[in-house]
């Protein structure tokens, strides 16, 4: 899976924990337009998620995620008479209100346009449960045990855990035997797609992709195609432009520059290239770095 984690690296994924408190009294939210994918983690007490036409009962480490920032409700009552995000949370100290209910809320932040894509293979929601057992739940069960501290440290590590948890989420949660994932699960595929990975510069052919799978040229072509939805050559140039937006908006290097790695031998080639994957121009993707830049000065 090291092209997989290759993917996951250039991405840069982040978590923000924006809120860790408890809800007292009658309170209901929904967190959904930011157009970020969101999650909630019950620390304490019980609640009830409402999403479209389906009510569930979430307890004490149960936790939910929200790929595609879905609109839901999230409530102490099952109805809908209580004004949504009206009520605000209180700290969560060493002295708990004994009928609040603990919530830690967070985001998984991401600038890359490609980010989107990584996502259309998870469901509406994800619903993680006390009782299961994986690697997910895990991390939930040690982000509720820090949310119960109260001094300072406990943010940072509550970000850190996050941090994991996604690539944890992935992982436990995304169905591997179509789409994307599934390439980086394919014992032939992977090697194709690790070797494309790893060497960004490199103007590779068909048949070198294909003689790294240790399949036929035209066997390579269509397992490719009906595993990824792209051609090969297509995936090649979406990997490049995937690393390219990553030196530009964090390193700040020139177009030039970003052709030359990126295995092009002149800017405007490279930039039409770019333009047509990601969306916008490489000018764009350096704003990105100038703004950062901006922001540390200040």
């Amino acid at each position: 899976m090291n092209a997989l984690n290759q993917l996951l690296t250039t991405l840069k994924i982040e978590a923000n924990i924006y809120k860790n408190g408890q809800y007292c009294g009658m309170w209901a939210i929904d967190t959904s337009g930011a157009q970020r994918m969101t999650f909630h983690i019950v620390s304490k007490g019980r609640c009830y998620l409402l999403i479209d036409d389906e009510t569930l009962e979430m307890n004490t480490g149960d936790a939910i995620f929200f790929p595609h920032d879905a609109s839901h409700r999230i409530s102490n009552v099952t109805h809908q008479d209580v004004p949504i995000n009206a009520t605000t949370t209180e700290k969560m100290s060493s002295t708990l209100n004994g009928e609040s209910t603990g919530l830690v809320c967070g985001n998984f932040e991401n600038n890359h346009p490609l980010f989107p894509r990584l996502l259309q293979q998870l469901p509406k929601y994800i619903h993680i449960q006390a009782t299961q057992n994986s690697s997910s739940k895990k991390i939930i069960d040690l982000i509720c045990e820090e949310s119960l501290q109260i001094d300072e440290s406990s943010s940072l590590l509550l970000n850190r855990l996050a941090d994991c948890l996604f690539y944890a989420l992935l992982r436990d949660h995304t169905d591997t035997t179509s789409g994307l994932f599934s390439a980086f699960s394919h014992p032939q595929l992977n090697k194709s797609l690790e070797l494309i990975h790893k060497n960004t510069h490199q103007n590779f052919t068909l048949d070198e992709l294909a003689s790294e799978a240790g399949m036929s040229r035209s066997a390579f072509a269509n397992i490719f195609k009906e595993m990824i939805g792209q051609t090969p050559m297509e995936y090649v140039t979406q990997w490049r432009m995937t690393q390219a937006y990553r030196w530009l908006a964090d390193e700040g290097i020139s177009t030039l520059a970003a052709a030359l790695r990126s295995g092009y031998d002149n800017e405007a080639s490279f930039s039409k290239a770019f333009k047509r994957i990601i969306g916008f121009g490489p000018g764009r993707a350096r704003s990105v770095y100038k703004k950062l830049m901006n922001e540390d000065q200040q």
